[in-house]
């Protein structure tokens, strides 16, 4: 058996968490990782924890100075909500452990150029969860696009709904409303699939956008849809982005709409080519999270440009789009799993990659040129 590093997991809740359903599954039968700490809001929480997954002879922790300090860890796993990442992680950088951290990395722009500045310092690796780029749908895209069937690109379209932000909000969610807090429909829904959009196609010049807060008030709903009260959002529900490939120049069109589509359109991307298009669709597929890419692998169609019946004044004959790989959806740990095997040197070979902090700072520039562009109606470039 290999060395198994030793994972200090933080946001492991006993009831359930994100941590629980896409972390849990992988690293309990990994043989690269096994989990050794656990840390929780109090210890009390993390031996609840440890004993619900039966996590035996785990040390459990409080605080991140206690899990920092831990002998027994070589990685800090932070899998909690946006807001408390910075508190989470700089004490691990510091003790020198490697880190994994969901995306996004941080509230704001200025907290992840630190993180990414002592994970340099300290000479630590470092990870993100933008497990997106490891959905066989995007991979398969990326390799399509990569290999020139497609031609030169001329143009790629994308729309989605990112699920959040519709006429209510449950209670559990309320930190998402204040722009402050970093996690939003444009950072998480639109972060994550603008993230596996630039893993496919590369990133994007000259960009403008708009951003609109289209409910800036949201009925909050305990778990059972029961209104418990009426509260401001500052969050943005509504971007859009414009701009051009740096590789080639194609046209960019990018939008993110708030709650879900009435018409079973949450997402849709079109790759338009000057010997084909591509198509990854993920109609059907999302469920209650839908138009967030990271949790689904939408269907990947190709339709094949046919120059004999492109002549001027003629009728196009409308071609059956072939299916190259059929769209999944219900694994949540598939891809975060495939993204630890990575970091731990496995499936490198089958386009499987591990995404940095350095990797995260790109899309947090990114999201920050948006912000920029959408305020003050210039054109922004980020890299």
């Amino acid at each position: 058996m290999v060395d198994q590093k030793r994972v200090g997991l933080v946001g492991l809740s006993a009831k359930g968490s994100w941590a629980v359903a896409a972390h849990l599954p992988y690293l309990q039968q990994s043989s690269h990782y096994k989990i050794t700490a656990l840390q929780n809001s109090s210890k009390a929480s993390a031996d609840e924890a440890a004993k619900q997954y039966s996590l035996d002879g785990v040390t459990t922790h409080g605080n991140p100075s206690s899990l920092a300090s831990d002998p027994n860890v070589d990685i800090v796993a932070v899998s909690v909500n946006v807001p408390e990442h910075y508190g989470l992680i700089i004490p691990a950088l510091e003790a020198g452990k490697d880190v994994f951290s969901e995306w996004p990395l941080a509230r704001n722009l200025a907290d992840a150029e630190k993180m990414v500045q002592l994970a340099k310092e300290k000479g630590v690796r470092t990870m993100v969860g933008l497990q997106a780029r490891q959905s066989p749908s995007i991979l398969k895209a990326k390799e399509i696009v990569s290999s020139g069937k497609l031609g030169r690109i001329l143009s790629t379209t994308l729309y989605g709904h990112g699920g959040l932000f519709g006429p209510t909000i449950v209670e559990k969610l309320e930190y998402l409303l204040p722009i402050e807090s970093g996690a939003n429909l444009v950072t998480i829904p639109f972060g994550h699939t603008v993230d596996a959009f630039c893993h496919v196609l590369g990133e994007i010049k000259d960009l403008s956008a708009t951003l609109v807060n289209l409910r800036p008030e949201l009925q909050v709903t305990d778990s059972e849809g029961k209104p418990l009260r009426t509260v401001a959002k500052s969050a943005h529900d509504y971007v859009s982005i414009s701009g051009f490939l740096v590789n080639g120049g194609g046209v960019v069109d990018v939008t993110y709409a708030p709650g879900y589509s009435r018409t079973n359109r949450d997402f849709y991307w079109e790759i338009i080519g000057t010997e084909g298009t591509l198509i990854l669709d993920g109609e059907g597929l999302g469920g209650a999270m839908a138009g967030n890419i990271q949790t689904f692998q939408p269907t990947v169609k190709f339709v094949k440009e046919d120059h004999a019946f492109r002549s001027m004044g003629s009728a196009v004959a409308q071609k059956e789009p072939e299916v190259i790989y059929p769209g999944k959806t219900g694994e949540l740990d598939f891809s975060v799993g495939k993204a630890w095997e990575a970091w731990a040197g496995a499936g490198l070979d089958e386009g499987y990659s591990v995404t940095t902090f350095e990797d995260a700072l790109v899309r947090h520039r990114m999201i920050d040129a948006i912000y920029r562009s959408a305020k003050q109606g210039t054109k922004e470039n980020y890299v």
